[in-house]
């Protein structure tokens, strides 16, 4: 995955921070991800062909992250506590907690 960085006036920034919380996205790069594949997705779906997201397990990823050698602790723990944090696994504990209440009733 590459990395972008882009300036945005302070209104604009404040406004994606809103729209990510009330959109139910963890993080802003989460949201503008989400946006430019509905763009694309839009526009020209001949051109581009967006893989869809397979969730493996934090652990395994730590793992893997660790055996390359290229990353620090700090950044390694980062990387899955924003995991954590993100729409995709949080949907998993959610239904995993919803579940579990279910099996109870």
């Amino acid at each position: 995955m590459t990395t972008m960085t882009i300036s945005l006036p302070d209104q604009i920034a404040r406004k994606i921070d809103e729209e990510t919380i009330k959109a139910g996205f963890a993080t802003r790069s989460e949201f503008i991800r989400n946006i430019v594949r509905q763009h694309f997705s839009d526009t020209d779906q001949r051109e581009f062909t967006f893989e869809e997201f397979t969730p493996i397990p934090l652990s395994q990823l730590q793992r893997d992250m660790e055996q390359t050698g290229n990353y620090n602790k700090k950044f390694i723990d980062s990387v899955i506590r924003g995991f954590r944090e993100s729409s995709l696994y949080a949907k998993k504990r959610s239904s995993f907690k919803t579940s579990k209440v279910s099996k109870r009733s």
